[in-house]
């Protein structure tokens, strides 16, 4: 059985979208992580690698999956950015900003104080092979180059589908992996549906990315990012309430 600490802490501070990462990576120097969302390691340590291969054989992602996140969320027609952390530091990441009382960090020479409006932790329990659970999943970066030129050589719609359902299933155990869930059922998805394919800009780079429908028999916490640039706020998980009751 594993469990999942996990904070969602909304800033007070307002930017506009494209100063999210910058805003992002002087938050992350604040805490003294490193900017792909992990805590920079000790002397020596070198954790946070991922296996060779996952518990389920399948080959790992060979990036470290990121424990901080960041979102951006509109409120009241402003947008605000959204700390994500995931695992037994989420406790001590809250307590550090909510005690950094009027200190700011600097975005393009501009100060933005880190005054949280909302900061709140959770503890999931993590299952798999327990039924089916509906997500929705937005601005996804599911391919990378060699998987581009795949994805595009694929004819019919069935395949691409099917494509991505195993990247989809890979994300998954890299997130597992990465907050140390042992999954010992395969991983299903099922009635997966793409809801829309559109070129976003990541660090002056342009990525296809997707907005899918999917299902699938293992709990995913909202809010967790999958695949590439999880730590940028793309791939983020939602439930999918309709016809919840």
């Amino acid at each position: 059985m594993c469990y999942l600490n996990l904070l969602r802490l909304s800033f007070e501070t307002a930017i506009d979208p494209w100063e999210a990462p910058d805003f992002r990576a002087a938050v992350m120097d604040y805490l003294g992580w490193g900017y792909d969302g992990l805590p920079l390691p000790e002397a020596g340590n070198k954790k946070g690698r991922l296996p060779d291969k996952s518990p389920a054989g399948r080959p790992a992602n060979p990036f470290p999956y990121p424990l901080a996140q960041f979102k951006m969320r509109r409120y009241y027609g402003r947008y605000q950015p959204m700390l994500l952390c995931l695992g037994p530091q989420s406790a001590r990441v809250k307590s550090t900003i909510q005690a950094a009382g009027n200190a700011s960090v600097t975005v393009n020479r501009r100060a933005y104080p880190l005054g949280v409006q909302e900061a709140r932790l959770y503890r999931f329990r993590l299952q798999a092979g327990k039924g089916w659970h509906d997500y929705n999943i937005f601005k996804y970066q599911a391919l990378n180059g060699d998987n581009y030129r795949r994805y595009r050589e694929l004819k019919g719609e069935e395949e691409r589908r099917a494509f991505l359902k195993d990247l989809l299933a890979n994300h998954i155990l890299t997130f597992a992996a990465g907050v140390g869930w042992q999954i010992d059922v395969p991983i299903e998805i099922a009635n997966l549906h793409i809801l829309r394919e559109q070129q976003l800009p990541c660090r002056g780079i342009r990525y296809h990315c997707f907005d899918l429908s999917f299902r699938c028999n293992l709990f995913l916490p909202e809010y967790i990012g999958l695949g590439g640039a999880a730590a940028q706020g793309f791939g983020v998980v939602r439930v999918d309430r309709r016809g919840l009751s």
